[in-house]
């Protein structure tokens, strides 16, 4: 028969290992899960410039971005789903920008007809705010 104590000290190894695991894939970089996708175009010790291209119905995993901005170079229609919890469906026009002054951990999926094509700007050093994101579209 086991001890009582050694029995709780492996379930909470075990629980703890868990606990790691799930903060480290939570923390994802885009690249890293998705680099056919996502390619790095420029990277300093302040900002990190990625391009992003897919097709209908590809699924970017989970991942995270630090505070970025987005700019938008082709119509698109997407699913995000942050934290793989709550999903919510974009429309992204050619143009558009997207400014977030917080961080995001989100799921992806082109739920449209057409290629999603972006270029996104990570800020590295920002400092975090509660700040809301921003959207607004370029003047035509």
């Amino acid at each position: 028969m086991k001890n009582p104590v050694h029995s709780i000290l492996q379930v909470l190894v075990l629980v703890a290992a868990l606990f790691c695991l799930t903060q480290t894939t939570r923390a994802q970089d885009p690249v890293k899960v998705d680099p056919r996708h996502y390619k790095v175009i420029m990277e300093n010790d302040s900002v990190r410039i990625l391009e992003f291209k897919d097709a209908p119905g590809h699924k970017v995993p989970k991942h995270s971005h630090p505070p970025y901005f987005v700019y938008v170079l082709s119509d698109a229609k997407r699913l995000f789903t942050d934290e793989c919890v709550t999903p919510k469906t974009v429309i992204l026009k050619a143009g558009e920008t997207i400014n977030s002054k917080v961080g995001v951990t989100h799921c992806e999926e082109n739920v449209g007809y057409t290629q999603t094509h972006v270029l996104v700007v990570e800020f590295k050093n920002a400092p975090k705010t509660l700040a809301r994101s921003q959207r607004s579209r370029r003047n035509r």
